[in-house]
């Protein structure tokens, strides 16, 4: 695996948590059950959506970093290193792949 599809793998799997979220409580889980008692008009439903989908890439660009050493995770700021099962490694560019990619 490369960098630039463990990066692409991070976004389909965020944006599968997300339409699971949309789904309501046919998606089972605890988010879109908590959405569908809202009982929110469709214009609202998708806003709170959108602000879900903020949130899940600000959380994942902020791990993101930290793994980088760019940013802190909790109170430590330290460069790690991610290797795929084959050895090959991934960090480096990881936060600047998700930039991107969240900032099209």
């Amino acid at each position: 695996m490369h960098a630039k599809k463990f990066i692409d793998d991070v976004v389909a799997s965020n944006a599968s948590l997300l339409a699971l979220y949309a789904q309501g409580s046919e998606g089972q889980t605890r988010l879109g059950a908590l959405l569908d008692e809202l009982a929110l008009a469709e214009g609202q439903r998708q806003q709170i959506l959108a602000l879900i989908k903020l949130a899940i890439d600000d959380a994942t660009y902020q791990l993101v970093c930290g793994i980088e050493g760019s940013a802190s995770l909790g109170d430590s700021q330290q460069d790690y290193t991610l290797l795929d099962e084959e050895g090959n490694t991934l960090t480096g560019a990881l936060d600047a792949l998700l930039y991107e990619r969240l900032n099209p």
